[in-house]
């Protein structure tokens, strides 16, 4: 099987977000994910976006499926921002890293094009597989 990929550009404005839902959403019916896969997906996503996505104007989110995960890569923001944040122990505050740990298997901060980006990966379960 090879990946599905799809790369989504939209404007930073939170009433954006549920495009990237439905991207989101269709790639992961393509490639029969699990709806509690698909949510964890979503609410990670969703994290990112609410925390970052009004401080860039654009906002990219690059969504692949391959055989064994899923990866979600989000940005560019401001520079050192989700870096900070994403690698700062919060004690037992209920934060983004602690959401994105929750839901996901990996959670990283890069920079690429001058801002900082979060990769998020799952493995990905099948409704073919749990049945």
């Amino acid at each position: 099987m090879s990946a599905d990929e799809i790369t989504l550009t939209l404007p930073g404005d939170d009433a954006f977000h549920g495009v990237a839902h439905l991207v989101l959403g269709g790639l992961a019916s393509r490639n029969d994910l699990t709806v509690e896969t698909l949510e964890d997906l979503t609410l990670a996503l969703d994290a990112v976006l609410e925390r970052y996505g009004e401080r860039s104007d654009e906002v990219t989110v690059l969504s692949r499926i391959d055989e064994d995960q899923a990866v979600i890569e989000i940005g560019p923001f401001p520079l050192g921002e989700a870096k900070s944040d994403l690698e700062r122990e919060a004690g037992d505050a209920l934060d983004t890293r602690r959401i994105l740990l929750a839901v996901c298997d990996g959670v990283e901060v890069f920079e690429r094009d001058g801002g900082d980006w979060v990769r998020l990966t799952k493995r990905v379960e099948r409704a073919t597989e749990a049945a």
